[in-house]
């Protein structure tokens, strides 16, 4: 996963959990709410495990547990983070500080990639799941829409299978693991562009607020201009 990826990842759940606190009447700055996340993720008492996939009820069970820790009354501990969000921004740069956020998040989808990656499925019941894996490591190496929400999930869903239907499964399965690791890079951007565009045309965009679609927007444009300005050169 790029760094724009992981950051992208990191902002998804970010705003999820920042939504979950305003809701609350206990609004918190991007900052804290971040390094909520890695301390609940580090912390054993919570049981992620980072050895594995990050599935959708990970995904949910994290917004739960940060919202429910950043809201709680009289905390000591988020007294603690609090000072330490302080220190942190004040004693080390926001580059350190994004690239620690981003080496949790890592540690999370490298798993999930290889489990796409390296899996031997068998039977229809095995094809089904590895396509579902598909879909939610799409969604959280785009960054852009939470796998914990029914509705985003039906949209990449269907977005993937206009480009990359299931039965493509058995010829993605013959591939070397680089050529696999390539694709599934290439279906990400794909499954985002096309959601982009469904947002562009207000028939979807689950998932897709209006400041990171039109960063991420303009972001496309720039690139079809950029390949057709290459292509006039050759």
């Amino acid at each position: 996963m790029s760094r724009a990826q992981a950051e992208g990842v990191i902002r998804t759940l970010v705003r999820e959990i920042g939504q979950g606190v305003a809701a609350r009447g206990r609004p918190a700055s991007e900052t804290l709410v971040a390094f909520m996340v890695k301390a609940v993720v580090l912390d054993p008492k919570n049981e992620f495990n980072v050895d594995r996939t990050l599935t959708r009820q990970d995904v949910r069970q994290l917004v739960e547990v940060c919202v429910d820790k950043l809201t709680e009354e009289g905390s000591p501990a988020l007294d603690t983070i609090k000072m330490q969000v302080y220190f942190d921004m004040n004693y080390t740069s926001r580059r350190e500080f994004l690239q620690e956020h981003q080496r949790v998040l890592m540690t999370w989808l490298g798993p999930a990639a290889r489990e796409i990656t390296e899996t031997r499925a068998r039977t229809q019941a095995d094809l089904g799941e590895l396509y579902q894996r598909m879909v939610d490591y799409v969604l959280l190496s785009s960054g852009v829409g939470s796998p914990g929400d029914v509705n985003t999930v039906r949209e990449a869903t269907a977005a993937l299978q206009s480009v990359f239907p299931q039965p493509e499964l058995g010829t993605f399965l013959s591939l070397s693991r680089k050529d696999k690791e390539q694709q599934l890079a290439e279906l990400t951007a794909v499954v985002t562009g096309i959601r982009l565009f469904n947002k562009f045309l207000n028939k979807g965009g689950e998932g897709v607020d209006d400041r990171e679609f039109t960063l991420l927007y303009r972001g496309y444009q720039m690139r079809k201009v950029s390949d057709f300005e290459y292509s006039q050169c050759l």
